[in-house]
């Protein structure tokens, strides 16, 4: 099918932006950021997600169109339908989706449609889901439809140089055709003014005292995410700080065995475990330091919740993963250890918790960070251009606003 025929733009430019799950996943956080930062004289963007959840609401409550659209593993081409529909109605200049079952469709119906620019941000370090690794069928599957929409595609977002590399390994793609662009997350400027009433709330609804320190961990509740290394660092450290306390935040098939770990270990009343939360905000507020002790084997590409806690000047403890080397230097704005050494985690623990001077200077080194290099403003503006680009390559006149 052809492309639209039209060559010049009148601004804004129209974007539709495709995301597939409902909920405030950690993807979709990091979208939302991008979007309440884009500029929209330049490009006016449209969301296309499921009708009802909690992306939904916070997407009408930031004042961005929605445009319903309905997923499932047994309607993808009911789903190309209407998305191609939706594209030929609107006209859209530029379809934004991102990686994951779905993502050969969106490419699909955006060529079907004749979008001029098709993009797809990549936010896995491996497209080895748990589930492709035991359906080695469904695997090669999955793959072989990301290389044929790779014909399709303009631009591959990664959103860190790990993820970067390991799509152009993994898939065969032009390494100019693949660039990064980091997550994003809300900078916490008015910190002092925000953060006293929803911290002293938290705590005292958990009956911690205003001067304890809190060790806090967020994350699904699964083997490869390191969540147990978190409640054995917990046991060596508290026989020497009982004062302290630990958080575990999420929800998922190992917290059964998470909490009767703690109890063995005799931490069930220091290691309190508070299930899925939708007040995140106060939850980074209440804690001091957060540690993600992830795994290699979890397919994450960046530590977005790293950099939401360092967003809200709270000091961070990571794994020594790829990932994660990509926000924190070790000593400097954070602290690594090695990646499921239990010992090398509750000694990097024993550091904070013995001198709080570190933890606050680790906090506000942590903040410029980023401050500077992942807030949303500059997320924006590398996708906006990115966006132009692509139009221009494609002999679209942008010069109304260069």
């Amino acid at each position: 099918m052809n492309r639209i025929k039209v060559k010049k733009i009148k601004f804004p430019a129209k974007v539709l932006m495709v995301l597939h799950s409902s909920g405030l996943t950690g993807p979709n956080k990091a979208t939302v950021s991008l979007l309440k930062a884009m500029d929209k004289d330049k490009y006016k963007v449209d969301v296309a997600c499921p009708r009802d959840g909690d992306l939904s609401k916070v997407l009408r409550e930031a004042g961005i169109f929605r445009v319903p659209l309905e997923f499932g593993r047994n309607r993808d081409i009911l789903t190309a339908i209407d998305l191609i529909r939706i594209l030929k109605r609107n006209n859209y200049h530029v379809l934004h989706g991102h990686m994951g079952r779905v993502g050969p469709m969106i490419c699909a119906s955006g060529k079907m449609a004749g979008v001029p620019a098709i993009i797809l941000t990549e936010h896995m370090n491996d497209s080895s889901h748990t589930w492709m690794r035991e359906d080695k069928l469904r695997l090669r599957i999955h793959h072989l439809f990301h290389m044929l929409s790779n014909s399709i595609l303009d631009r591959v977002i990664a959103v860190s140089e790990c993820a970067r590399i390991s799509y152009i390994a993994r898939q065969g793609m032009r390494e100019d055709k693949v660039v990064t662009i980091y997550n994003s997350t809300r900078i916490m400027e008015d910190h002092r003014v925000l953060d006293d009433s929803a911290r002293t709330s938290l705590r005292e609804e958990l009956r911690f005292g205003e001067n304890t320190l809190v060790v806090g961990t967020v994350g699904r509740l699964i083997k490869e995410k390191g969540h147990e290394d978190v409640v054995m660092a917990g046991r060596r450290v508290l026989h020497k700080y009982p004062e302290a306390r630990f958080l575990v935040v999420g929800d998922g098939p190992q917290r059964a065995y998470l909490e009767a770990l703690a109890r063995k270990e005799g931490l069930a009343d220091k290691c309190i475990f508070l299930g899925f939360r939708r007040d995140m905000d106060d939850v980074m507020r209440a804690i001091d330091i957060l540690v993600q002790p992830t795994h290699r084997e979890c397919p994450e590409s960046f530590g977005l919740v790293l950099i939401e806690a360092m967003a809200r000047r709270k000091a961070v403890i990571a794994s020594d993963i790829e990932p994660f080397r990509e926000i924190i230097k070790d000593g400097e704005n954070g602290l690594l250890f090695s990646e499921k050494d239990v010992t090398a985690l509750a000694d990097k623990l024993t550091i904070l918790l013995e001198d709080r001077a570190i933890v606050r200077l680790l906090a506000e080194r942590a903040f410029c960070v980023v401050k500077e290099r992942f807030n949303p403003e500059s997320a924006a503006r590398k996708t906006e251009e990115l966006y132009s680009d692509i139009l221009r390559s494609k002999g679209y006149d942008l010069t109304e606003y260069a």
